[in-house]
């Protein structure tokens, strides 16, 4: 019996040093679909060295394009860069485009169109948000001026009093 388990004890330590074969690995091929975003992001890039009259044209140049993704993309990126609330307003409902498009060039777009909605609702808020500012500093100067009116009201009441009281 001895024999038996000290058999079977060196077979399961034999066991555990053999080594196993690799498992069967099946190939994957990566296929790199080209897409438009490195060409877009690039164009971005010379749209914001652009002055705001070569903006100008290039939005006209933009607009007698096709109605493709990519070109609501190039029109809402232009569109953003004109620092005009309207404009941006366009530019979103131009991306929105985009995401709502089932082609193929949309989809490979889209992760791109999902970042520029982002940032440009992010914009969108901070020029809401910057318009609310000066609208209540220009209300709180009114207040200061209208103050300073009253205030300089009652020093030439004051300096027409007769001085008696004393």
């Amino acid at each position: 019996m001895k024999n038996k388990i000290l058999i079977l004890a060196s077979c399961l330590i034999l066991s555990a040093c053999a080594v196993q074969p690799d498992a069967p690995t099946s190939t994957v091929k990566l296929i790199h679909a080209s897409s438009n975003i490195d060409e877009l992001l690039a164009y971005h890039a010379q749209l914001r060295k652009m002055t705001p009259a070569e903006l100008g044209r290039e939005l006209q140049r933009i607009n007698t394009y096709p109605a493709g993704p990519a070109n609501l993309v190039r029109r809402a990126m232009a569109l953003a860069l004109t620092r005009d609330g309207i404009d941006l307003a366009k530019a979103e409902a131009q991306l929105w485009n985009v995401m709502a498009d089932n082609s193929v060039e949309a989809e490979k777009l889209k992760p791109l169109v999902q970042l520029l909605v982002g940032q440009y609702a992010d914009l969108r808020r901070l020029a809401d948000s910057a318009e609310k500012s000066s609208v209540q500093a220009k209300e709180a100067q009114r207040k200061v001026d209208q103050l300073n009116d009253k205030l300089e009201a009652l020093k030439n009441i004051e300096r027409t009093l007769p001085a008696g009281g004393k």
